[in-house]
Protein backbone atom coordinates (compact mmCIF):
# COMPACT_ATOMS: atom_id res chain seq x y z
CA UNK A 1 0.00 0.00 0.00
CA UNK A 2 1.71 3.30 -1.22
CA UNK A 3 0.13 6.02 -0.76
CA UNK A 4 3.02 9.01 -1.75
CA UNK A 5 1.85 9.45 -5.10
CA UNK A 6 -1.49 11.24 -3.30
CA UNK A 7 -0.68 14.81 -2.52
CA UNK A 8 -1.53 15.76 0.97
CA UNK A 9 1.11 17.90 2.00
CA UNK A 10 2.10 15.87 5.07
CA UNK A 11 5.09 16.67 6.45
CA UNK A 12 8.60 14.31 6.56
CA UNK A 13 7.71 12.44 9.75
CA UNK A 14 4.62 10.96 7.83
CA UNK A 15 7.15 9.49 5.04
CA UNK A 16 9.58 8.60 7.78
CA UNK A 17 6.56 6.18 8.93
CA UNK A 18 5.17 5.44 5.53
CA UNK A 19 8.83 4.38 4.69
CA UNK A 20 9.08 2.15 8.19
CA UNK A 21 5.54 0.82 6.84
CA UNK A 22 6.74 -0.41 3.71
CA UNK A 23 9.65 -1.72 5.20
CA UNK A 24 7.94 -3.62 8.46
CA UNK A 25 8.53 -6.95 8.61
CA UNK A 26 6.11 -8.34 11.37
CA UNK A 27 1.91 -7.11 11.45
CA UNK A 28 2.97 -5.45 14.45
CA UNK A 29 5.36 -3.45 13.03
CA UNK A 30 2.79 -2.30 10.10
CA UNK A 31 0.13 -1.96 12.44
CA UNK A 32 2.96 0.69 14.46
CA UNK A 33 3.80 2.74 11.32
CA UNK A 34 0.36 2.92 10.56
CA UNK A 35 -0.72 4.52 13.52
CA UNK A 36 1.85 6.81 13.43
CA UNK A 37 0.73 7.78 9.33
CA UNK A 38 -2.96 8.38 10.85
CA UNK A 39 -1.66 10.59 13.99
CA UNK A 40 0.50 12.56 11.68
CA UNK A 41 -1.94 13.17 8.29
CA UNK A 42 -3.09 16.27 8.39
CA UNK A 43 -6.91 16.68 8.50
CA UNK A 44 -8.77 17.98 6.01
CA UNK A 45 -10.98 17.56 3.32
CA UNK A 46 -8.20 16.91 0.57
CA UNK A 47 -6.67 13.71 2.88
CA UNK A 48 -10.47 12.34 3.58
CA UNK A 49 -9.87 9.51 0.80
CA UNK A 50 -6.34 8.73 1.81
CA UNK A 51 -7.37 8.85 5.46
CA UNK A 52 -9.97 5.88 5.29
CA UNK A 53 -7.75 3.87 3.72
CA UNK A 54 -4.97 3.73 6.31
CA UNK A 55 -8.03 3.28 8.70
CA UNK A 56 -9.46 0.78 7.06
CA UNK A 57 -5.72 -1.21 6.40
CA UNK A 58 -5.41 -0.59 9.96
CA UNK A 59 -8.42 -2.01 11.31
CA UNK A 60 -8.00 -5.24 8.65
CA UNK A 61 -4.18 -5.79 10.46
CA UNK A 62 -5.77 -5.65 13.73
CA UNK A 63 -8.28 -7.95 13.46
CA UNK A 64 -5.78 -10.30 11.81
CA UNK A 65 -3.21 -9.59 15.02
CA UNK A 66 -6.09 -9.92 17.02
CA UNK A 67 -7.10 -13.49 16.36
CA UNK A 68 -3.33 -14.60 15.96
CA UNK A 69 -3.11 -13.14 19.73
CA UNK A 70 -5.80 -14.39 20.84
CA UNK A 71 -4.64 -18.14 19.80
CA UNK A 72 -1.16 -17.93 21.48
CA UNK A 73 -2.81 -16.37 24.66
CA UNK A 74 -5.03 -19.69 25.24
CA UNK A 75 -8.13 -18.71 23.44
CA UNK A 76 -8.68 -15.07 25.12
CA UNK A 77 -11.70 -13.95 23.02
CA UNK A 78 -13.51 -10.41 23.49
CA UNK A 79 -16.56 -11.82 25.69
CA UNK A 80 -18.06 -8.22 26.44
CA UNK A 81 -18.80 -5.00 25.76
CA UNK A 82 -15.46 -3.53 26.56
CA UNK A 83 -12.18 -5.45 27.28
CA UNK A 84 -9.63 -4.46 30.28
CA UNK A 85 -6.37 -5.51 30.26
CA UNK A 86 -5.17 -5.46 33.77
CA UNK A 87 -1.06 -5.35 34.32
CA UNK A 88 0.82 -5.64 37.03
CA UNK A 89 3.86 -6.64 38.44
CA UNK A 90 3.90 -10.02 40.59
CA UNK A 91 2.10 -10.07 43.76
CA UNK A 92 0.41 -6.85 43.19
CA UNK A 93 -2.99 -8.04 44.01
CA UNK A 94 -4.15 -8.65 39.87
CA UNK A 95 -6.23 -11.78 40.91
CA UNK A 96 -7.76 -10.58 43.93
CA UNK A 97 -8.39 -7.34 42.35
CA UNK A 98 -10.39 -8.71 39.60
CA UNK A 99 -12.59 -11.16 41.99
CA UNK A 100 -13.39 -8.10 44.00
CA UNK A 101 -14.63 -6.52 40.85
CA UNK A 102 -16.52 -9.47 39.24
CA UNK A 103 -17.40 -11.74 41.80
CA UNK A 104 -14.71 -14.48 40.68
CA UNK A 105 -13.37 -16.92 42.76
CA UNK A 106 -9.64 -17.56 41.35
CA UNK A 107 -7.12 -18.97 43.57
CA UNK A 108 -5.29 -15.80 45.04
CA UNK A 109 -1.78 -17.37 45.83
CA UNK A 110 1.61 -15.60 47.46
CA UNK A 111 3.50 -17.35 45.27
CA UNK A 112 5.33 -14.89 42.94
CA UNK A 113 4.71 -15.40 38.99
CA UNK A 114 1.58 -17.93 39.51
CA UNK A 115 -0.54 -16.58 36.76
CA UNK A 116 1.36 -18.09 33.88
CA UNK A 117 -1.67 -17.61 31.38
CA UNK A 118 -3.93 -14.91 31.06
CA UNK A 119 -7.16 -15.22 33.20
CA UNK A 120 -10.76 -13.51 32.41
CA UNK A 121 -13.93 -12.71 34.06
CA UNK A 122 -16.66 -10.03 33.31
CA UNK A 123 -18.09 -7.67 35.53
CA UNK A 124 -21.69 -5.90 35.26
CA UNK A 125 -22.04 -2.49 34.92
CA UNK A 126 -25.83 -1.28 34.68
CA UNK A 127 -26.12 -4.12 32.13
CA UNK A 128 -23.32 -3.55 29.96
CA UNK A 129 -20.41 -6.31 30.57
CA UNK A 130 -16.81 -5.10 31.25
CA UNK A 131 -14.50 -7.69 30.59
CA UNK A 132 -11.32 -8.20 32.73
CA UNK A 133 -8.17 -10.13 31.43
CA UNK A 134 -5.18 -10.65 33.60
CA UNK A 135 -2.02 -10.46 31.71
CA UNK A 136 0.43 -12.31 33.38
CA UNK A 137 3.53 -10.60 35.21
CA UNK A 138 6.45 -12.51 32.90
CA UNK A 139 5.61 -9.28 30.12
CA UNK A 140 6.01 -11.34 27.29
CA UNK A 141 5.27 -9.49 23.72
CA UNK A 142 2.97 -12.24 23.12
CA UNK A 143 0.73 -11.57 26.58
CA UNK A 144 1.37 -7.92 26.20
CA UNK A 145 -0.41 -7.96 22.51
CA UNK A 146 -3.76 -8.17 24.64
CA UNK A 147 -3.28 -4.70 25.86
CA UNK A 148 -3.16 -3.65 21.87
CA UNK A 149 -6.23 -4.59 21.58
CA UNK A 150 -8.21 -3.37 24.47
CA UNK A 151 -10.65 -0.79 25.29
CA UNK A 152 -8.96 0.17 28.52
CA UNK A 153 -5.82 -0.74 30.23
CA UNK A 154 -5.72 -1.25 34.56
CA UNK A 155 -2.51 -0.72 36.17
CA UNK A 156 -2.32 -2.48 39.53
CA UNK A 157 0.16 -1.51 41.89
CA UNK A 158 1.78 -1.25 45.66
CA UNK A 159 3.29 2.02 45.28
CA UNK A 160 3.31 4.86 43.28
CA UNK A 161 7.29 3.40 42.28
CA UNK A 162 5.26 0.47 40.57
CA UNK A 163 3.20 2.77 38.79
CA UNK A 164 6.23 4.34 37.09
CA UNK A 165 7.80 1.72 35.91
CA UNK A 166 4.47 -0.15 34.73
CA UNK A 167 4.21 3.39 32.51
CA UNK A 168 7.63 2.15 31.20
CA UNK A 169 6.37 -1.01 30.14
CA UNK A 170 3.30 0.21 28.44
CA UNK A 171 5.93 2.88 26.46
CA UNK A 172 8.36 -0.32 26.03
CA UNK A 173 5.40 -2.10 24.14
CA UNK A 174 3.89 1.06 22.37
CA UNK A 175 0.67 0.65 24.19
CA UNK A 176 -1.42 3.54 23.56
CA UNK A 177 -5.02 2.39 25.29
CA UNK A 178 -6.48 4.97 28.01
CA UNK A 179 -5.14 3.84 31.56
CA UNK A 180 -7.01 3.70 34.78
CA UNK A 181 -4.58 3.09 37.68
CA UNK A 182 -4.89 1.67 41.19
CA UNK A 183 -2.70 1.72 43.79
CA UNK A 184 -3.54 -0.16 47.17
CA UNK A 185 -4.64 1.65 49.99
CA UNK A 186 -5.26 4.73 47.70
CA UNK A 187 -7.64 4.54 45.36
CA UNK A 188 -10.93 2.91 46.49
CA UNK A 189 -12.59 -0.48 44.74
CA UNK A 190 -15.73 0.99 45.21
CA UNK A 191 -15.54 3.84 42.07
CA UNK A 192 -13.19 1.70 39.99
CA UNK A 193 -15.75 -0.20 37.70
CA UNK A 194 -16.95 3.59 37.07
CA UNK A 195 -13.25 4.70 36.31
CA UNK A 196 -13.41 1.87 34.22
CA UNK A 197 -16.34 2.43 31.94
CA UNK A 198 -15.68 6.17 31.12
CA UNK A 199 -12.13 5.19 30.35
CA UNK A 200 -12.65 2.88 27.65
CA UNK A 201 -15.04 5.72 25.96
CA UNK A 202 -18.10 4.14 25.47
CA UNK A 203 -21.68 4.78 26.74
CA UNK A 204 -24.84 2.81 27.63
CA UNK A 205 -28.30 3.65 26.19
CA UNK A 206 -31.22 1.77 27.07
CA UNK A 207 -33.96 1.34 24.39
CA UNK A 208 -37.65 1.09 25.17
CA UNK A 209 -41.11 0.80 23.50
CA UNK A 210 -43.77 3.22 24.17
CA UNK A 211 -45.58 2.59 27.74
CA UNK A 212 -43.34 -0.36 28.39
CA UNK A 213 -40.02 -0.14 31.04
CA UNK A 214 -36.66 0.31 29.80
CA UNK A 215 -35.08 -2.90 28.53
CA UNK A 216 -32.23 -4.26 31.06
CA UNK A 217 -29.34 -4.51 28.64
CA UNK A 218 -28.67 -1.75 27.04
CA UNK A 219 -26.97 -1.08 23.57
CA UNK A 220 -22.94 0.41 24.10
CA UNK A 221 -21.82 2.39 21.06
CA UNK A 222 -18.94 5.00 21.59
CA UNK A 223 -19.05 8.42 22.90
CA UNK A 224 -20.53 10.59 20.93
CA UNK A 225 -23.15 8.48 19.41
CA UNK A 226 -26.49 9.95 17.91
CA UNK A 227 -30.02 8.74 17.51
CA UNK A 228 -29.22 7.45 14.31
CA UNK A 229 -25.91 5.42 15.35
CA UNK A 230 -28.56 3.18 17.82
CA UNK A 231 -31.52 3.13 15.78
CA UNK A 232 -28.62 1.79 12.67
CA UNK A 233 -27.58 -0.86 15.64
CA UNK A 234 -31.21 -1.88 16.49
CA UNK A 235 -31.94 -2.60 12.19
CA UNK A 236 -31.32 -0.59 9.18
CA UNK A 237 -34.94 0.05 8.72
CA UNK A 238 -35.16 2.16 12.05
CA UNK A 239 -33.60 5.12 10.18
CA UNK A 240 -35.58 4.57 6.83
CA UNK A 241 -38.62 4.84 8.38
CA UNK A 242 -37.53 7.23 11.86
CA UNK A 243 -39.93 9.99 12.29
CA UNK A 244 -38.82 11.03 15.73
CA UNK A 245 -37.22 9.31 19.20
CA UNK A 246 -37.71 10.68 22.62
CA UNK A 247 -35.00 10.38 25.08
CA UNK A 248 -34.57 10.45 29.21
CA UNK A 249 -31.60 11.13 30.64
CA UNK A 250 -28.18 13.38 30.70
CA UNK A 251 -28.51 14.51 27.52
CA UNK A 252 -32.46 15.33 27.28
CA UNK A 253 -33.44 18.92 28.24
CA UNK A 254 -36.09 17.50 30.05
CA UNK A 255 -37.47 13.73 30.56
CA UNK A 256 -39.31 12.34 27.12
CA UNK A 257 -37.66 15.31 25.13
CA UNK A 258 -38.70 14.57 21.38
CA UNK A 259 -35.40 14.38 19.60
CA UNK A 260 -34.19 13.76 15.83
CA UNK A 261 -31.80 11.27 14.01
CA UNK A 262 -28.84 13.65 15.13
CA UNK A 263 -29.07 14.34 18.54
CA UNK A 264 -26.00 13.25 20.80
CA UNK A 265 -26.73 10.58 23.27
CA UNK A 266 -25.18 10.25 26.97
CA UNK A 267 -24.39 7.26 28.99
CA UNK A 268 -27.54 6.02 30.59
CA UNK A 269 -29.64 7.48 28.55
CA UNK A 270 -33.07 5.95 27.34
CA UNK A 271 -34.08 6.44 24.16
CA UNK A 272 -37.95 5.05 22.56
CA UNK A 273 -38.00 5.28 19.07
CA UNK A 274 -41.26 6.23 16.78
CA UNK A 275 -41.20 5.20 12.87
CA UNK A 276 -43.60 6.09 10.60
Amino acid sequence: MYLSFMPVNAGPEFFKAQERYLKAKTREEKIEALEEMIRLLPKHKGTENMLAMLKAKLAKLREQEERRAGKRRGGIRKEGDVLVAVIGFANSGKTRLINTLTGAEFEVSEQPYSTAEPITAVADYGGAKIQLVEVPAFFRRQDMAIAHFADCVLLVARSEEEIIELRKKLAEFRIRAPVVEFVWGRESEDSLIEKIWNACGMIRVYTKERDKEPEKKPIVVKKGSKVKDVAERIHEDFVKYFKFAKVWGKSAKFPGEKVGLEHVLEDGDIIEIRLK
